[in-house]
């Protein structure tokens, strides 16, 4: 491309979901992903069955090259993940259905491939889970694959030069096989942050940004690309001022996790002598070695569901003992929350049942109280793994005292048959509830008669509170965690627990968050958990906190009656303090 014609072109900014950060500044590699055309043509059986048979054994063997060079990369739980791809690949019951359709449509083997497993990333997009959601571009990476190799197509692995790759979508193997390359960053239309991309990225250090939407309509090979992995922005042909601005952003940030990533190690603990524990929410084991490096305090989430997602059905109960096992034996000395499945109301693996509104639908709880022996198996499974690390049981979703008796009755039952087995579990294990209800705020108190700890899920609470739904692109812009009636019954929950004698945590997004980490240390809460990347920078402003300070901070903000005052007092604050951290970590959308 000519350079006269980019310094023309208007600078264009771009806002996604920042998968991992750092900051990038470079020129564009486009990584084109042309589909397969597929067309459905009569086809003689034997012949594509010998056709498929070929692309798969192809497949395989790419798979086999990129899972070594994960290893030698990021070591072998990590790679993990293309360890899955390949026991997905070479199981002859996952063919089994298009095995079935080419013998018994006598169509040719593209076109049976393209329909299955487009049927499956369907259904999978259909949900209102993001991790079902991310499930589905997995399912496409391995149907391209196979195409690919049906057609004797090829990709793009290999550029010249430091650069920032532009995509449709970032797969597993893409950012694994491109980061040979001297990758700057990894930026795409699709994506979510919790995708396996996404983690490898962040395993990789390498800075991206997905979930743009249109960026591969709006540039070309060679123009210039600034990245902000931190917030999720991608500006294309910046001014000088704006590259200015992004380069001394840079500087201050590489500083900055430098000594971030020093001091992670050490407790977060107040200036005035109050300790708290900044833990980690997880959800797939590949995030596991990130806990040490990252001064994580144990893991306040451990998400289930993935299990489902991965297993395309409801693991056994060894499954998901052996799961939990890695989890606790990783984590240890600290302790792991295990939240019981929460699938929203999705009933992808459960059953046909229609959900015409998911997020007051058949979920959480709810779900697994209308499953018992579903739940039962999964109590003994935590329980079991209880024996080899401090665990803990947490209830999703719930509404009311008598959901928590019936859960406690089931747990109770699933503790006898382990004794009557003969089969060693923590008998003191810990059971919490995620408070993310109204209605369970409201009775945190009572609540937390029954349990050892509350955990205040707060995606969910500001969605119900203020009658909003998050994922709908109408009213997202009202979704705001920082309205003062979220701030106001967080405080009402925490206060509820201390009355109560137990502890309390939060595990929504709200507590990653570094705006929100003095506003929340002075309401009270006991333990943050949040994204690991995000733990260092908690730890950091919490160690430069006076406990005492902080609370009289907080109850000057529970008096506000605008979220906008609420975040202009938080920003100054932040401004004020922690001035590197305010330039590298809080997006503008609380600034404009």
């Amino acid at each position: 491309m000519n350079p006269d014609k980019v310094q023309e072109r208007k600078e264009i900014v771009l806002r996604g979901i920042g998968a991992s950060p750092g900051i990038a500044i470079g020129t564009a590699v486009i990584l084109k992903k042309h589909g397969v055309v597929v067309e459905e043509k009569v086809a003689e059986p034997s012949q594509e069955m010998e056709r498929l048979q070929k692309s798969i054994d192809r497949s395989a063997y790419e798979l086999q090259k990129i899972y070594r060079t994960a290893v030698d990369k990021l070591g072998s739980e990590k790679a993990g993940i293309f360890e899955a791809q390949l026991l997905m690949i070479s199981d002859p019951i996952f063919f089994s259905g298009v095995k079935k359709r080419i013998d018994g449509e006598k169509k040719n083997v593209e076109f049976i491939v393209s329909d299955e497993f487009s049927k499956q990333a369907d259904q999978l997009r259909k949900s209102d889970n993001e991790l079902f959601r991310q499930r589905a571009y997995e399912i496409e990476d391995v149907k391209n694959r196979i195409l690919r190799n049906l057609t004797e197509a090829k990709l793009k692995s290999k550029f010249d030069g430091k650069s920032i790759v532009v995509t449709s979508d970032l797969t597993p193997a893409d950012a694994v096989l491109l980061s040979r390359n001297e990758v700057l960053g990894y930026t795409s239309d699709f994506g979510g942050a919790r995708s396996h991309a996404s983690i490898l990225s962040r395993s990789l250090g390498i800075p991206a940004v997905v979930g743009l939407k249109e960026i591969t309509k709006h540039i070309e090979d060679g123009m210039k690309v600034v990245l902000d992995g931190y917030h999720g922005v991608v500006v294309i042909n910046p001014s000088e001022e704006t590259a200015r601005k992004y380069e001394e952003k840079k500087k201050w940030c590489d500083q900055l996790d430098s000594e971030l990533i020093t001091e992670a190690g050490q407790p977060a603990l107040t200036t005035d002598g109050r300790r708290v524990f900044v833990e980690a929410n997880l959800e797939l084991l590949e995030e596991l070695p990130l806990l040490k490096s990252h001064g994580a305090d144990g893991i306040g989430l451990f998400r289930t569901e993935p299990l489902i997602i991965d297993a395309d059905s409801i693991p056994d109960e060894e499954t998901q003992f052996q799961t939990f096992k890695k989890a606790v034996v990783e984590a240890a000395p600290d302790s792991v929350v295990f939240r019981t499945f929460d699938i929203g109301g999705d009933k992808l693996f459960i059953g046909d049942h229609d959900e015409p509104n998911p997020f007051l639908g058949w979920r959480g709880i709810r779900m697994m109280l209308d499953r018992p022996d579903m739940l039962k198996e999964q109590f003994r499974a935590i329980l079991r793994a209880s024996a080899f690390g401090k665990s803990k049981i947490m209830y999703p979703m719930v509404a009311s005292i008598e959901e928590v008796v019936k859960a406690n009755a089931i747990l109770e039952e699933s503790k006898a048959s382990l004794d009557s087995e003969g089969i060693a579990f923590d008998r003191d294990i810990e059971v919490g509830v995620m408070i993310e209800i109204p209605s369970a705020a409201l009775m945190s108190r009572e609540i937390a008669s029954h349990v050892k700890f509350l955990s205040i899920g707060t995606n969910d609470l500001t969605q119900y509170l203020l009658a909003v739904d998050r994922t709908n692109d109408l009213v997202a812009n009202v979704f705001d965690e920082f309205h003062p009636s979220v701030i106001r019954t967080v405080k009402h929950i925490i206060d509820s627990g201390h009355d109560a004698g137990v502890k309390v945590a939060m595990c929504g997004e709200m507590a990653g968050n570094p705006l929100a980490t003095v506003m929340l240390l002075g309401l009270g809460l006991d333990e943050f958990s949040g994204v690991v990347s995000t733990l260092p920078v908690l730890k950091k402003i919490i160690r430069a906190t006076n406990y005492k300070s902080a609370r009289k901070f907080a109850r000057q903000l529970l008096k506000l009656d605008s979220s906008d005052d609420v975040k202009k007092a938080l920003v100054e604050y932040l401004k004020t303090r922690f001035e590197r951290i305010y330039h590298t970590t809080i997006s503008e959308e609380y600034v404009e």
